[in-house]
């Protein structure tokens, strides 16, 4: 027998513990949003699990956690591409990754995959007896209650982060040499290096691959520590006023629904796409805010589709390095333009850029608007063995 409801109503330790005193098997699957994870069972106790966060990944996990390169993730991908062979597994066989790594990594992208899960005030969740992915699982072999008190945990430990870190667009200032800080890995040590007074935590995290959580607690810890100061921040233009059917004081999800219509009306796509998804987050369950969202994404697909935005077109860079320098570019537009080679084509990019895939399409529009790449027409496919000639 299958179990539905809402993270408000049964918060996720409850709901953990329940399946493991019931010894239950099968999956349950929690959604807040677009984000979706996947928790499976067997028995009781945790066999892994999956979630559609960019961030979360394999290949940007064990970049973030400094055991492989950019390089030879975009490599693996490619071969990923040919031979239909798991990620891991391939960068087992190349060598780059010894296969105990990879069993660990694993295990601990299960383990984080969860705890974020705890610091969500609301989610619908579904838990499917018997469900199983058919695909093969590297067991965790962690008792439930060990992922409760660690997730409990984590949330408190939140908490003090976000009272010194309360945002992404603060800058860390180095105090001492952070080039050899003892008791770090080579992913934290990256992140450090990483870090040249003008860059924002929200920068930095892009550039390592890194989840939010682990970026901000190792920034957190240096602070602590005194190595880093936290005070210096990115200035920003000043954003335009916004129109009159914007809702002044504290707004309702109504009042951003018709505000963010009439963006999509005038062809503003990304503010559209705020409001719609600040309306939906104020009312998740509003069927109204729910449409309203998926039509607006609709539309902005099509509108990408129009301007010759596709998986297949192939960006390059077209402004110089002084234009570049000199504009307000935002982070993740920065951080997209170092991914363009002139070569790889925008699913390409994707696969190694920690970003959902609407969003990223978006920045690629507006860098193509900005004048500061072209979207080269995808290749055409190579034409088959004896097609010449064929009526």
């Amino acid at each position: 027998m299958g179990i539905v409801g809402n993270l408000r109503t049964m918060q996720l330790e409850e709901l953990l513990q329940w399946l493991s005193q019931s010894k239950k098997s099968g999956t349950l699957e929690i959604v807040n949003g677009k984000v979706e994870k996947k928790i499976f069972f067997k028995e009781g106790r945790i066999l892994s699990s999956a979630s559609n966060k960019p961030e979360e990944h394999l290949g940007h996990f064990l970049v973030s956690h400094g055991l492989i390169s950019e390089e030879q993730l975009n490599r693996a991908i490619k071969h990923q591409q040919e031979s239909r062979t798991l990620l891991g597994m391939i960068l087992v066989h190349e060598g780059v990754l010894a296969e105990e790594d990879l069993g660990r990594m694993l295990r601990l992208k299960a383990e984080e995959s969860i705890y974020d899960v705890f610091a969500w005030d609301e989610g619908d969740f579904t838990f499917v007896d018997d469900a199983l992915p058919d695909s093969a699982m590297v067991p965790m072999q962690v008792d439930v209650t060990g992922i409760v008190m660690e997730g409990v945990q984590r949330v408190d430990e939140w908490r003090r982060v976000r009272r010194v870190i309360p945002h992404e667009q603060i800058v860390p200032v180095a105090v001492i040499d952070l080039s050899n800080v003892p008791g770090l890995n080579a992913g934290e040590q990256r992140m450090l290096s990483l870090i040249d007074d003008e860059r924002t935590i929200e920068e930095i995290r892009l550039q390592a691959h890194a989840t939010e959580y682990q970026t901000c607690k190792l920034l957190f810890d240096q602070h602590q520590l005194g190595n880093i100061k936290l005070v210096k921040l990115r200035s920003r233009a000043p954003a335009p006023a916004a129109p009159a059917v914007a809702p002044a004081g504290a707004p309702t999800a109504g009042a951003l629904m018709a505000a963010g219509r009439g963006f999509l009306a005038r062809g503003e796509l990304d503010s559209a796409l705020r409001h719609l998804r600040a309306a939906r987050d104020l009312e998740p369950e509003s069927p109204e805010a729910q449409e309203a969202l998926a039509d607006a994404e609709k539309r902005v697909r099509e509108e990408m589709e129009r301007a010759g935005v596709s998986l297949g077109s192939i960006p390059q860079v077209t402004a110089t390095m002084e234009q570049m320098t000199s504009s307000q570019l935002s982070p993740q537009e920065g951080f997209m333009l170092t991914r363009i080679n002139g070569t790889y084509d925008i699913q390409s990019i994707l696969k190694i850029t920690p970003m959902p895939q609407l969003d990223a399409m978006m920045l690629f529009w507006k860098l193509a608007s900005g004048g500061y790449i072209r979207l080269a027409p995808p290749r055409k496919a190579p034409a088959k063995a004896g097609a010449q000639g064929r009526r």
